[in-house]
């Protein structure tokens, strides 16, 4: 059975990710991996005295597995659902692709803000490495959305050669799970070309003929302008992008739009590798 890791750092917003992700796991019969990632505090090592309070792995690891148990009594709807709990030491990304070990997993939703102090700061960047680091898709979750009553789904890409059919796949099971539509878009920074929609079309429909679905060209001068634009005027409740290669993952650190997106992302954003 494929398997959604849901990280969790116990707050507001994971809780809401763990939500969402409930509700996937249901319709789409996957199971769920709640994950916590234990790190030490920053420039402190084991024993040492942070704020007043001694942190040993002993200490952290007690803490995490009792706070996990509560989140689960939380939850009554994963008595329901097969699904794991795992907490390991390290970046949180590395953890998730240690428990990809086998390729089992089929998606990863995590929450993006909603944290406090230390965490807070960190947020942005846990959600950036795992995007860039976890080679499966990323559903990036801004605090309170929801997810689970989603009719529409931007598909965004080049789409000058056809992407991977397994992230297409991907794409239109979560549209037939929630029986959205799947918008697909496609930005020209140039003159756009008629010739080449009839070609995208021609080959994305085969992948998606079996949904409810449409083809959408935009021309702006700025991609993620573009695509936020688009993605207000479809009112699309959840946007997909394409990750080609790591000058996309550059972009989401260094562009000012794109990093936006990302860190303060205006609706729920879901990443896919090539």
């Amino acid at each position: 059975m494929k398997k959604i890791v849901v990280p969790i750092d116990f707050s507001a917003c994971a809780r809401n990710a763990l939500a969402n992700a409930i509700k996937i796991a249901e319709r789409a019969n996957f199971e769920l991996v709640l994950f916590h990632s234990v790190v030490m505090p920053l420039g402190f090592a084991e024993g040492a005295p942070v704020a007043g309070v001694e942190y040993g792995l002993d200490e952290l690891q007690e803490r995490a597995q009792a706070d996990m148990n509560k989140l689960v009594e939380d939850f009554p709807q994963l008595e329901k659902l097969k699904h794991k709990r795992h907490i390991l030491y390290g970046p949180l990304h590395e953890g998730i692709n240690e428990i990809n070990d086998e390729g089992q997993v089929a998606m990863v939703v995590m929450g993006t803000h909603g944290a406090t102090g230390f965490a807070r700061a960190l947020i942005g960047s846990n959600a950036y490495h795992v995007m860039k680091h976890v080679p499966v898709p990323v559903i990036a979750l801004p605090e309170d959305a929801d997810i689970t009553r989603m009719t529409h789904i931007g598909l965004a890409g080049d789409f000058l050669s056809v992407p991977n059919p397994d992230l297409i796949h991907v794409v239109v099971d979560l549209a037939k799970a929630f029986y959205a539509q799947i918008h697909v878009i496609h930005i020209d920074t140039g003159e756009v070309d008629k010739k080449d929609q009839i070609d995208i079309a021609r080959r994305m429909e085969k992948y998606v003929k079996h949904t409810n679905h449409s083809f959408h060209f935009r021309k702006y001068e700025d991609v993620e302008e573009g695509l936020q634009q688009t993605a207000k005027e479809l009112n699309i409740h959840l946007l997909v992008m394409i990750a080609r290669h790591h000058g996309f993952f550059e972009r989401l650190r260094h562009g000012s739009h794109t990093k936006k997106m990302v860190l303060d992302i205006p609706l729920p954003l879901m990443v896919l590798h090539e």
